[in-house]
């Protein structure tokens, strides 16, 4: 009885140690400094130089953006969360491009269905993680129209287009401290789904490992390296903010930069033991 109640509980508290932790059940994490953000899409420019029929996944995602918008033009709400909520959803969509860019970088060929292929490849993960954030992305429009709603900033809730629904919030002081308010709140959701799906798909891609274990290296990945991955999101979405100013044409070429850039990105960040 004692000897069992000593390995239940040793003399030496040193002993006792937890089986997993985030650190003990996931790989290392490198440190990186403020220029490696740079550096991967200056990489992520190059591989798409190299592969170019990645420029088809931006294409597709952009005509998406567009027709999106202009469906939902008359109802303001819907159309401002889609544009503003597309950075949430968008780790998922880039699931061909970064299968792209795992070929390149194990010299493999590219194909055509090399997207296809991948979604066969990861199965229930995938799936699991797109309704991940598919969720986040309703808990975000859900957001948008209650404020509209509620606050009703002018006549903000019930205006016909989008372009009225920014003249009433640039036309008053509510009007701008509520976009504020709106603003806000999507940063913090956003670097919520940033810091969850860093390089969740590029771990899925590579190592096959389940889904809670390629967020928890996401969420260790932004632990660790908080000042650059800030600087690498703010990169993302300024990339972005550019696209949706030219009516989603720029991102063509930008939603397949970022997505072969976000592979150099895991690379740098994760330390594989076999590596």
């Amino acid at each position: 009885m004692a000897g069992l109640l000593n390995r239940l509980y040793p003399e030496d508290i040193r002993e006792i140690q937890p089986k997993e932790t985030l650190d003990s059940d996931t790989p290392p994490i490198n440190r990186i400094d403020m220029r490696r953000p740079l550096h991967w899409l200056a990489q992520g420019w190059q591989d798409l130089r190299r592969a170019p029929v990645a420029l088809i996944d931006g294409l597709v995602v952009a005509l998406v953006g567009l027709v999106s918008v202009w469906l939902t033009w008359s109802q303001p709400w819907l159309s401002f969360s889609l544009v503003t909520g597309f950075l949430l959803i968008a780790p998922v969509l880039s699931v061909g491009v970064n299968e792209l860019a795992r070929r390149l970088d194990t010299g493999e060929a590219l194909g055509h269905a090399a997207g296809l292929d991948a979604l066969m490849r990861l199965g229930w993960p995938l799936w699991l993680f797109a309704g991940l954030l598919i969720v986040l992305f309703n808990v975000w429009a859900s957001y948008i129209w209650l404020w509209l709603g509620v606050l009703n900033v002018g006549s903000a809730g019930v205006l016909g287009s989008v372009d009225q629904m920014l003249l009433a919030f640039l036309s008053s002081a509510a009007g701008i401290v509520s976009l504020a308010g709106l603003l806000v709140a999507g940063a913090v959701l956003a670097l919520a789904v940033f810091s969850l799906s860093l390089v969740t798909l590029p771990v899925l891609l590579d190592r096959h490992c389940s889904l809670v274990d390629a967020i928890a290296i996401s969420f260790k990945a932004f632990r660790d390296n908080p000042r650059p991955l800030l600087l690498w999101a703010a990169l993302i979405t300024g990339l972005f903010a550019l696209s949706a100013l030219t009516a989603f044409i720029a991102l063509v070429v930008v939603f397949p930069w970022l997505g072969l850039a976000m592979w150099h990105g895991y690379r740098d960040l994760v330390a594989w033991d076999d590596r």
